[in-house]
């Protein structure tokens, strides 16, 4: 039964608040999202605060997925379920949350409850407030509390650069929508170099560390900017910067390939398996 009497959710929603198992948003591959709360049994009416967007499309099921008793605020806001012996879920989609400019999908989200992400299946990198996430093999991320803006990028393009260096060639993959330009490698000093046409746009670089060792700093035009490195195994690293205007980066290592490498074999392996891989847009080095 729905009671969608504005006056009466108002009234009940001074009750206790919802107790979840979890809140579960999920992204289509358009950008449509949908939200699903399962809460737990109550021998009182609880109340489930909606996350903030255009809210539409509510349904409420008990676990037979038979309707359950509820009230609907007036704005969607609010849902007050009744008393109930079994889980309840709710659901609903929600618009006009996620904007998308030049590729890039943006969402400046904020919600108390803690939540699950779950996106499509050409996302296997996020962003949260700037900082890289991988995307792991359940296709999301958890979110505590929840206060982020989140960005992604749908197949972003990956370029690939070979660095030949004592007869042995290494590859060097870049994803981002930005033009690159200029690539080169330093050996005397450290450097890898390649110029950023579009400014404000994530780059990634997938580095071998039989090349340039880490840790890193990087620079824009000589000024130093923030990185994150966030994947390293025994052959690569995941370097990720966000440069604020065009021009010339710069990434310096500690040191690089050695004269006599000892994992050459291993690399010749890696690389190869990379650039198989890569071609789906679907790296992943764990």
């Amino acid at each position: 039964m729905v009671i969608p009497s504005s006056a009466l959710a108002q009234e009940i929603s001074f009750g206790e608040k919802a107790e979840h198992v979890f809140v579960e948003v999920s992204i289509s591959q358009g950008g449509e999202v949908h939200v699903q709360h399962k809460i737990k049994p109550s021998k009182t009416a609880v109340e489930v605060k909606t996350i903030p967007g255009e809210v539409s499309n509510i349904e409420v099921l008990n676990e037979d997925e038979k309707a359950a008793q509820h009230a609907v605020s007036g704005d969607n806001r609010s849902i007050v379920v009744f008393p109930s012996d079994s889980h309840v879920y709710v659901d609903y989609d929600l618009g006009n949350v996620l904007q998308v400019d030049d590729h890039v999908w943006k969402w400046d989200f904020r919600y108390l409850e803690s939540t699950n992400f779950v996106f499509p299946q050409s996302v296997d990198l996020v962003f949260v407030d700037d900082r890289p996430v991988m995307i792991g093999e359940q296709r999301g991320i958890k979110c505590h509390g929840c206060e982020m803006v989140l960005e992604y990028v749908i197949d972003e393009p990956v370029i690939k650069k070979d660095v030949e260096w004592k007869q042995e060639k290494f590859a060097v993959f870049i994803r981002t929508l930005s033009q690159i330009d200029g690539f080169s490698f330093n050996q005397p000093s450290k450097t890898l170099s390649f110029e950023v046409k579009d400014p404000n746009e994530f780059v990634t670089v997938l580095l071998p560390l039989d090349l340039l060792w880490n840790p890193y700093e990087v620079f824009l035009e000589d000024e130093k900017i923030l990185d994150h490195e966030y994947i390293r195994n025994d052959t690569h690293i995941w370097l990720n910067v966000k440069p604020k205007s065009p021009g010339t980066l710069e990434i310096i290592g500690t040191s690089v390939v050695p004269e006599f490498p000892i994992l050459l074999p291993i690399l010749g392996i890696s690389v190869a398996a990379v650039i198989g891989l890569q071609l789906k847009y679907r790296i992943n080095l764990h």
